[in-house]
């Protein structure tokens, strides 16, 4: 059994951390933990082609349904070039479109640059209270934020034949990625090939955080709907750590 005066200052020690705890000290911060970024895409299994021409080299009716029922009433962030294929924002979704020069279009929302589409999709997906928003392309956007992407929901087009001009060439190894479901499809009248649907999720999730504070100092309007995502995370400080750790 501990002798009396060791067990007294653990007491001590532990009393003051819990009480600094409760009242915000510099021993615990409160943070907001951000949406997290996911990844739709659709590339031929064996060249790993996207697009041609700026279009899908196939017609997959099958991926088309699954990619609306995932993306509807979430933030989508895509490319000047994918946003122009298209042709119009996609209905119930807020589109962000990422372009060096300025996109003026209604119902899109313009960033500049990859750091202002972060922030854009993350402060725009607590409003409609979503964990996750979607990178849906084209090549050189599934590049810029795949550093930032925790999932993607890959469908992989069995057919030599197909060639094009875009390309999505990542290697999902196992040291980084967890293979979580795998679905695959025959050619069918509504589906020009075969397929599969795959879901990556990574290993060691990316997460940004930002202090609740400053996050509130820039988004006022997010005051009661940001409960959801805070986290507290505990601030090292070596000389209390060490002062509970000598006990």
């Amino acid at each position: 059994m501990p002798d009396i005066p060791v067990l007294q200052r653990f007491l001590i020690t532990l009393t003051r951390i819990i009480t600094s705890f409760d009242r915000g000290s510099t021993l615990s911060e409160i943070r907001v933990r951000l949406p997290s970024a996911t990844s739709l895409v659709a590339r031929s299994a064996e060249s790993h082609v996207i697009g041609r021409d700026n279009r899908l080299p196939w017609h997959l009716r099958t991926d088309l349904k699954k990619f609306r029922q995932r993306t509807e009433g979430h933030v989508i962030i895509m490319g000047r070039r994918t946003f122009e294929s298209i042709g119009r924002p996609l209905p119930n979704r807020t589109n962000i479109v990422l372009s060096r020069s300025e996109v003026d279009a209604p119902g899109v929302e313009w960033a500049s640059n990859v750091e202002t589409a972060l922030l854009l999709a993350e402060t725009k997906s607590i409003l409609l209270q979503k964990k996750d928003f979607f990178v849906i392309g084209g090549e050189q956007i599934y590049t810029m934020f795949l550093p930032y992407i925790n999932k993607v929901f890959l469908t992989e087009v069995h057919d030599r034949g197909i060639s094009g001009d875009a390309r999505f060439d990542v290697n999902f190894g196992a040291n980084e990625w967890d293979q979580f479901r795998k679905d695959d499809y025959k050619k069918s009248d509504f589906d020009e090939y075969d397929f599969s649907m795959i879901c990556y999720m990574r290993k060691i999730n990316v997460q940004r955080t930002v202090f609740r504070d400053k996050f509130l100092k820039s988004n006022p309007a997010l005051v009661g709907l940001i409960e959801p995502y805070l986290e507290v995370v505990i601030k090292s400080e070596p000389e209390r750590q060490l002062e509970l750790e000598s006990v």
